[in-house]
Parts: C-alpha cells; structure tokens; sequence
C-alpha cells in the first residue's frame, strides 16, 4: 500500500468500515516511481462520523477548509487528509484539475480506478485537464500555475486545449489568494527544470500580467560583454543558481532594473542649473552624485541617455569647459551599451515587487529574508565592481587580500555579528550571473574562482579574528576620554575596521588607540564645522 507506517494504519481502520480510496498526487507519484509524503483519500463516510471514529481510535483528527471541509492527520512530516464524496468516482474526478490527478486506487484491494484515462496520459506524459479546461481553471486559478509546474516537473507535454485555456484565463489568477499563488511560485522556483518553467510562464502571458518587470527584458539587448539579452540572461542566472527559493529568486530579480536603466554612450555640453528635484544640463535632466557642486558652471557630462526617458542622462564624469561649444548634444557613434546603476533600481523595484505576493511565507526568516532579498539583488554587481582589476588578469597581491577583507566584511557585518551566509550567497548568486552568458566567462572563470577562494578565507579570518578581540582595553581607554552612547559606537566601530582587517593592530597598543581617537576627533570636528548652523 501507498503511505507510510502510520499513514497506512489509519487508512486499514477506515477501509473496514467502508471503501476508502487513495487519490492524487500521491497515485500519480507512485506509479511514475516518486515518493509521496502526503496522502489524499476519499471516503462515502460522512466527515462527522471520521472524526468521532478517529479520536475515539486515539488520533487528533483537524477539520481545514470551508467550501470543501477535509479531516487532516499529522504525526511528524507525514499527513493524512481525508474528504468524503458520493461514491461515484468519475463524477468525483471531474472535480480535480488533471487526469493524472484523478487516478484512485482502491485502499483494502490495491485495484487502480480510472475514470477518466489518467493512465494513459501517463504513459504518453500528456497533461490535460479533467473535462473541459476552462472550468477546471474557473473552478481554480492556481491550477494554471499547477499546469506549468507539473508539465516541468515531470517532462510531460500540455494537451493543446488544456493549453489554450490556461492561456486565455490567466487573468483569474488575480482572484486567488497571493499566499496560494507565492506558494505555487516558490514550488516552481526550486524546479530542476526552471529555465523550461520561465519559458513557458513568459509564453502563458504570465510575466507580462503579474511581473511586466521581467517581461519588458525580453529583446532588451546587452553590452559587448553579453552573448544574451535581459531576458535570456536571467534564466541562464536562475538555473546557475542552487534551488533554494532566496537564490534563485534573487537571480530571478538582479536585473529588473536594466529596461530602467538602460541607456547609450552620450555627450551633453552646457550650465548645470536646477531643476525639479535635482539639476539640468539644456533639456536633458541629470542623474548622478555631487552634482551640486557643478551647479551654474560649463561643463562637459559624458553618460548614458536612457532608451526609454530620452530626457534623462545618468552622468559617468564631468568636466569643466571654458567655451561652450556650438553644438549642445553628441550620441557617440558606435558608443558603449550602458545600464549604470542598474542594481540600484533593480533593488528598489524588489521592494515594489514583494508588496504583490507573499514572499516572507516561503523565504527562510520571514521578513529578514525578504530584507536579504533586497540586499542581494541591490549588491550583485559589488563583487564585479570591487575587483575588476583581477577580473582582467591583474597578478594578486597582499593588497587584493585586504580587498578581500574589506568586501567581506561590508557584506557580512550587520553591526551586531559577522553573517558569513550572507557573503557565500552573494559569492553564489555572482558567480551565477558571472556564467550567465557573459563573453570569455568560461575561459576567465578560473579568475573569478581564485578571488572567490580568497574572499571565503577573508571570511575564516574575520570570524577567528572577531573571537580573539578582547575590547576591555578598548573601553578602559574610551571611558577615560569621556565618549559615550553615540560618540562610543561611532568610535568603537573606526576601531573595529581597523584590528579586524590588519592583525598588526592590537586593542592593547595604546598608542595606537590614541592615533585613532585623534583621527576621529579631527573627524568629528570637520562633521561639525560642516553642518554647524550659521550665524546671521
């Protein structure tokens, strides 16, 4: 029989009091070769008399569900739920979604009950609805997100109809509950299959409805350094990434924020002037940093006109002219594909994103692991950006260990404790992007694999520095210059920086904290001299 031990003994007690079929996943899974840890079964007993029979027999039976009541048992990972129906199997198998669902197998004589020719589609791995399609899917939306995840998980193909009504009813997925459909999701994401799963999303129209994100990267061309578009991109990044649902749906995400960025390589000559909300160069608005300081003087910004606000240039340098030249505006012929910040709005719109679903139910930690999340995908690019040198070939050297040191330790320190997982699932996730499709990858992965190496031993180092570090000295020494509160954390954590990167730093060497409580003073005092009100 079907089911584990206690599972299969509480399945004997009801099928003598009545027949007691087995039905659903775990049929189909059995008889394809997969284990099932949960059971569906269906009985003519009423749920009332299942209930009473079942604590009178000792078992702590819950009723779940209001439209459709089922009796549930649980003991450890296992589950039992129960429903009652008619007794008429074929009209009980037009209720369920699939006819390789609707396969009963009789519990006290094993004998298989086949209504509606499930078998067979299982032989031809052919997926297709009970009936007709557009009911089922009326019936339940989610079961268009079951279609793709069956269809993917088992190599089956979809019965054209059953397609066709998948297709035309996606919209009804807005009128299932997002805990259903980000459950659904996540079941997806973990696929081994999942670049085939994207694809078949996308073609149901699904993307464009719910995550016009991800749809609009579709023909969304790259750089020089990209064999791929957007798109195509992202999937090979999620099927890079292990199948745990933070990574692969932070691969799914990391680059969201291209179609927003996406520019080409530009000239603007002209007075930097104000406007609304930030500053302005002729009719093009600015995006970039200390563009204050430019402000009503000449100069020449080279940057990235975005494709789709052809208004915007996101600045890369500025320098000043003395004579303005006659023309005000140039696109380099042949200029570089730029997506400057590209990260940055990708994180913005993650947090846009996680108010559509449900993501803290599946993500590890709940809301913490909806915040690393939104941390992973707003750091992709640090890594590449932090040792681009190395990327190109450059030999290493005692300097790019402390680079190592650093990077590790802006990634994994949260203020409270170093978070090594934290920085491994950034490694993870860079390297994912890193084969992605990405010119000369394979032949520079080595490159990438030896400051990945040197970044993990950074963190092994900071983790045994951070317990050898005795800060009694340290608090001795602060408390007799008078810091306290803010002033003690702000000092206690230049310090830090300092001992945990270089081990020739020691928290006893009072001379040395002396050097760095002059420096934070002589900080501390430029701080104020900076934000200092003014005197009229």
């Amino acid at each position: 029989m079907i089911g584990t031990a206690f599972q299969q003994e509480v399945l004997r007690k009801l099928s003598d009091l009545s027949p007691v079929y087995i039905i659903g996943g775990a049929v189909r899974d059995s008889l394809l070769g997969f284990p099932s840890k949960d059971l569906d079964v269906v009985t003519i007993i009423p749920l009332d008399q299942i209930v009473n029979k079942l604590s009178d027999w000792g078992y702590k039976p819950h009723t779940i569900g209001v439209h459709q009541p089922t009796v549930s048992l649980f003991q450890g990972k296992d589950r039992l739920d129960i429903a009652t129906f008619s007794g008429d199997l074929e009209k009980d198998a037009l209720r369920r979604d699939f006819t390789i669902n609707a396969i009963f197998q009789d519990v006290k004589t094993g004998e298989i009950k086949d209504p509606l020719n499930g078998l067979q589609a299982l032989r031809e791995k052919r997926l297709e609805s009970c009936g007709e399609a557009e009911e089922r899917f009326q019936e339940d939306g989610i079961r268009i997100l079951r279609l793709i995840r069956f269809a993917v998980r088992y190599g089956f193909d979809i019965a054209p109809d059953t397609w066709q009504a998948a297709a035309k009813q996606v919209s009804l997925l807005r009128g299932v509950a997002l805990e259903r459909v980000t459950e659904e999701l996540a079941k997806i994401l973990m696929l081994e299959e999942i670049e085939n799963a994207l694809g078949l999303l996308d073609d149901l129209g699904y993307f464009k409805m719910y995550i016009p994100e991800l749809a609009r990267l579709k023909g969304l061309i790259q750089n020089q350094y990209h064999t791929k578009d957007a798109w195509d991109h992202t999937r090979r990044v999620v099927k890079n990434a292990p199948p745990t649902v933070l990574l692969r749906l932070a691969a799914l995400l990391h680059d969201i924020g291209k179609w927003e960025t996406a520019s080409r390589e530009c000239y603007t000559w002209g007075e930097i002037k104000p406007a609304a909300g930030g500053y302005s160069v002729n009719e093009f608005n600015l995006i970039g940093k200390n563009l204050k300081r430019w402000l009503h003087i000449n100069v020449e910004v080279h940057g990235g006109r975005l494709d789709n606000y052809p208004d915007t240039i996101v600045v890369k340098r500025i320098k000043p002219v003395l004579t303005l030249p006659k023309k005000h505006f140039e696109m380099v012929l042949n200029g570089k594909r730029h997506f400057l910040q590209h990260e940055r709005e990708s994180a913005r719109l993650v947090k846009e994103f996680l108010t559509r679903f449900r993501w803290s139910m599946v993500l590890p930690g709940g809301t913490n692991g909806e915040r690393e999340l939104h941390f992973l995908v707003g750091h992709h690019m640090q890594g590449t950006l932090t040792f681009m040198s190395e990327l190109k070939g450059e030999i290493h050297s005692p300097k790019t260990r402390l680079k190592a040191r650093r990077f590790a330790w802006e990634i994994g320190w949260d203020g409270q404790s170093f978070n090594s997982q934290r920085v491994e699932n950034l490694l993870t996730l860079w390297r994912a992007d890193f084969l992605g499709g990405k010119q000369d990858s394979e032949e520079n992965l080595y490159r990438l694999e030896g400051i990945q190496s040197e970044i993990r031993s950074a963190c092994t180092f900071l983790k045994e520095r951070a317990g050898l570090l005795n800060w009694k000295s340290f608090e001795g020494f602060a408390r007799e210059k008078g810091l306290e509160a803010e002033q003690f954390g702000q000092f206690k954590e230049q310090v830090r920086k300092r001992v945990m990167f270089d081990d020739k730093y020691s928290l006893t060497d009072l001379r040395f904290l002396e050097k760095e409580y002059n420096f934070y003073c002589k900080s501390e005092s430029s701080a104020w001299n900076k934000h200092k009100p003014r005197l009229k």
